[in-house]
């Protein structure tokens, strides 16, 4: 266990074309993923309340980190029976407190390489980063048939930062366009993180 937790701290992952903006080079992003960038980071979105940091969450700590506590949000997923529940199996904090307020709250994760990751949400119930984009743009998921039915835009315990926003088609383009930009291509191909056994 380990060595596997050794392994997996190896991974570092800063050379994505926004980390080589950040370091000075002003073409590493197409102009739509500046726009996309201007979004991200704006209150009119609010991505980046849950989503911030060098890691692009606010679940990280390190030995310079100012605040301890790790954030947890409910993002309107769910809302079985109009109450804010979230399928048994899949309550997230609620599971560990109890407390009703925490029904539905995870660990905002990181967005670099969020390209590699589909499909998206704690549970892979989005199939595509368009369609995330939709699903904050609502202010939460509609579902409207099967054993999950219910609009997370009216749970009681959705976090204040997700109120839905307009976008057009242009700037969701450029929204995706800045998500794809936290990819780090480097680290799909470093040999020293490749597969020993691959031949």
């Amino acid at each position: 266990m380990r060595s596997i937790a050794s392994f997996v701290r190896s991974i570092v992952s800063f050379n994505s074309p926004y980390d080589r903006y950040l370091a000075g080079d002003a073409d590493a992003l197409t102009p739509a993923a500046e726009r996309g960038m201007e979004l991200f980071f704006s209150e009119r979105l609010e991505c980046f309340h849950c989503h911030g940091g060098f890691n692009f969450t606010d679940s990280t700590t390190h030995a310079n980190s100012e605040i301890s506590q790790v954030g947890f949000h409910n993002n309107g997923l769910y809302n079985l029976n109009e109450t804010g529940a979230y399928p048994n199996d899949n309550t997230g904090l609620y599971d560990m407190t109890g407390q009703a307020r925490d029904m539905g709250r995870f660990k905002a994760p990181s967005l670099r390489n969020i390209s590699l990751t589909a499909p998206y949400m704690h549970d892979g119930s989005i199939a595509s980063l368009p369609k995330v984009i939709e699903h904050y743009e609502r202010g939460g998921r509609l579902i409207e048939n099967g054993p999950y039915v219910g609009d997370g835009r009216l749970s009681p315990f959705r976090s204040e930062f997700v109120s839905g926003f307009e976008l057009s088609d242009s700037d969701a383009q450029d929204l995706l366009e800045f998500l794809m930009s936290l990819t780090d291509e480097s680290v799909l191909s470093a040999e020293r993180w490749s597969d020993p056994n691959r031949e």
